[in-house]
């Protein structure tokens, strides 16, 4: 039974929320993390922004907050320098990635394992203490949020598609990233004691890897940051949404088609993109009917989802669509690929085949001319993502680790 856990973690993933609830449920030991609001660079950004000294570099430091005891709390901006000086010296891809996956390590086993029985690892993130841990005598637990071969997927994608030209430079860096995943996988999986994983599909995805055991695996989906109270669903006839900043992976140039063919149908029809801004990585004129509304805090995206008459999310390579629940908790109807990561089997939701345009417009439109369908799709997803709730969520992540 793991009693005291350290969390290992780079950057704010899911806003903390593993150490969080660790801590409240009595397991958290240490937190070992980079550059935060804790750090040096962290403490130095948070007065700049007193002093009204703005950029984008300081509004990520200042905003990766932990809610979790100071003393709890080991955090360095060793990875940040370490950063700085692969740029400075034009470091390549694999040396820049590995220094991602593994470049706090040294920190991480100076401040050593004290008294603690358990390490939950994100990944391939330092995976050099990962493996210090395990010799000391911790369990070893890895989050596995996405699938292994995405870089890859990512990179044929761009290669296959003329609209992605802006993306080509990208090719040969994302290739390099899977290279070094593929020299972490298989040692990974056996080193890790147990796999937290969120979706059937990742587990899918590991199935092709010797050293994955399926024994190991601890199936936990992700709470939605989302929720609301009441069911307050209110649509704008004919108004369709996708969230997400990444252009390729969520399938964005398939709604882009879909938008076109469905404006001649409806020609009131707004499709809004949340997340993304139209620019250089958007210019192309295939993207002339989607509608780019930006980066949106939670209240106004919580209201794009309650006045939407559909989702639309064709996500191509998904570990775990925390977009799809959130649509979900606001009762917005869902139009999505099996690659969301949603059990398909029980989540209420339109499934297409990937990549498939015309499924995604016959799916709207069954959806603006069947209200009857589209109300009691509303209803369904609404309830069922009661299952996704922060405490559902906890309830599960500390059941398995006080077990472990």
């Amino acid at each position: 039974m793991a009693q005291r856990i350290i969390v290992s973690q780079i950057g704010a993933r899911h806003r903390y929320v593993i150490p969080r609830v660790l801590e409240k449920s009595g397991l958290l030991y240490r937190l070992y993390t980079d550059s935060s609001t804790y750090s040096v660079l962290g403490r130095i950004a948070s007065q700049l922004k007193r002093l009204n000294v703005r950029s984008k570099g300081l509004s990520r430091l200042c905003g990766r907050r932990i809610d979790v005891s100071k003393d709890r709390v080991y955090s360095s901006d060793a990875l940040f320098v370490k950063t700085i000086i692969n740029k400075v010296c034009c470091k390549g891809a694999i040396e820049t990635q590995m220094m991602v996956y593994d470049g706090l390590s040294k920190t991480c086993i100076r401040w050593g394992v004290g008294d603690a029985d358990c390490v939950y690892g994100m990944y391939f993130e330092n995976f050099s203490f990962l493996k210090y841990a395990k010799e000391k005598g911790l369990k070893v637990v890895v989050d596995i949020y996405e699938r292994p071969l995405t870089y890859k997927l990512l990179s044929e994608e761009i290669k296959s598609n003329e609209e992605y030209k802006v993306f080509q430079s990208s090719i040969a860096e994302n290739e390099k990233k899977h290279e070094v995943r593929m020299k972490y996988i298989e040692d990974l999986l056996a080193l890790a004691d147990y796999y937290t994983i969120p979706s059937i599909k990742v587990i899918e995805s590991l199935r092709g890897f010797s050293n994955f055991d399926e024994k190991k695996v601890l199936y936990l989906p992700y709470a939605s940051s989302i929720v609301t109270k009441d069911y307050s669903w209110n649509p704008q006839k004919h108004r369709l949404l996708l969230v997400g900043s990444d252009i390729v992976n969520k399938g964005l140039l398939y709604c882009a088609k879909a938008a076109t063919a469905l404006k001649k149908i409806y020609p009131d029809i707004d499709f809004r993109v949340a997340g993304l801004s139209r620019d250089e990585k958007t210019s192309s004129s295939v993207f002339d009917d989607l509608h780019f509304i930006g980066f949106l805090n939670k209240e106004q995206l919580q209201a794009e989802y309650c006045s939407a008459e559909v989702f639309v999310f064709p996500t191509l390579f998904e570990g775990f669509a925390g977009a799809v629940i959130e649509a979900g908790s606001c009762g917005c109807p869902i139009i999505t690929t099996d690659n969301a990561g949603m059990d398909t089997e029980v989540f209420p939701a339109i499934y297409i085949p990937e990549k498939d345009v015309n499924a995604i417009v016959d799916s709207v439109i069954k959806l603006f001319e069947d209200s009857a369908l589209r109300d009691s799709l509303s209803k369904r997803v609404y309830e069922y993502s009661k299952n996704f709730t922060p405490e559902e969520y906890e309830k599960k992540l500390v059941g398995y680790l006080s077990q472990i």
